[in-house]
């Protein structure tokens, strides 16, 4: 079968039980085996932290296929696996199948009834296996009743996140999210938060205002130094930006600085006092008043649930005997 979708979802469940780790956590919450079809053990498989006959979730990674008639072929050759795939479900499970793997929910009966995405070279071949399931046209994955179907192998690390977040770990579904996937707000904040002090070029006005509020979050906000950087009067940059954004410079002051304020919260050990001075609250209780309107939460509970990097108490408990340590 295909190794990439499988691999990818084992590198989402490593990363979950690295941060797990890195919150305290003295067991990781997740375990994987890989089995073949007829459910022998295969290649690479970690110690469970608990013991169950049925998995929470089964993945099916598909194959390299050539065509339908030879997807048929595959799924003839592996259909001793519909029996697991069905008992997983019986026992409130949930499967998923990446491209091709798709036919062998159809082989099952799984997807009689069910909405389903299937990949386009082998919707006919899939049909043949399953005549009544409901073809989804439009979007990449559906998710019918714990049946998940994907048309593309490329989407396995966003799907095992969706995965995670369905089976209850949300808090750390978010947290690996942040990680592994791309987030435009953080790679726009990143240079503020390693303190680079590099200046772009702006188009216009309102883009000089806005980036001269980004390399500025810690001053006082003044509208009338914003304008004074974007070379236009006060009451124009005002009327403009409404125009550009939807909002006032202050009010994408608040949203930047609440940004780097998450993303400090996260990744460092700054108290929360220099957090607020860091991010242009000179005062904690303004940034907790601001953090919990934008968020709903306080910063430290926000620390608590998405820090992404383990108390420093614990720092080189993980590496062997004399690893990164300093001895008097």
């Amino acid at each position: 079968m295909l190794d990439g979708p499988g691999a990818a979802v084992v590198d989402v469940l490593r990363l979950v039980n690295e941060l797990a780790a890195a919150r305290g956590a003295r067991r990781a919450p997740l375990s994987w085996q890989w089995r073949r079809a007829d459910g022998r053990k295969a290649y690479r498989v970690p110690a469970p932290s608990r013991r169950s006959v049925v998995p929470d979730v089964l993945v099916v990674p598909g194959w390299h296929a050539r065509n339908g008639p030879h997807l048929d072929r595959l799924v003839q050759r592996d259909q001793v696996a519909c029996a697991r795939l069905q008992a997983v479900l019986r026992g409130g499970g949930q499967v998923i199948a990446f491209y091709t793997g798709v036919a062998l929910l159809a082989h099952a009966r799984l997807l009689d009834a069910r909405r389903a995405v299937v990949p386009w070279p082998f919707i006919a071949a899939t049909l043949r296996h399953a005549p009544q399931l409901q073809l989804a046209e439009g979007p990449a994955w559906a998710v019918d009743d714990r049946v998940w179907s994907v048309d593309s192998p490329a989407l396995a690390t966003e799907l095992a996140l969706q995965l995670l977040q369905a089976c209850g770990l949300v808090d750390l579904a978010q947290a690996a999210r942040a990680v592994c996937m791309h987030t435009p707000e953080r790679q726009q904040l990143g240079k503020a938060v390693a303190q680079l002090n590099t200046r772009r070029a702006g188009p216009g006005a309102v883009e000089r205002a806005r980036r001269w509020l980004e390399d500025n979050l810690q001053s006082p906000y003044s509208l009338a130094a914003t304008a004074e950087a974007a070379a236009i009067s006060p009451r124009s940059l005002l009327r403009h930006f409404r125009a550009a954004f939807g909002q006032t410079p202050l009010q994408l002051l608040h949203g930047l600085r609440i940004t780097r304020a998450r993303m400090l919260l996260e990744t460092s050990y700054l108290p929360v006092e220099a957090i607020a001075e860091h991010c242009g609250w000179h005062d904690v209780a303004m940034l907790r008043r601001a953090f919990r309107r934008a968020t709903g939460t306080t910063p430290t509970a926000y620390r608590d649930r998405f820090r992404l990097r383990t108390e420093r108490r614990r720092w080189g408990r993980d590496l062997p005997s004399g690893v990164g340590r300093r001895e008097d």
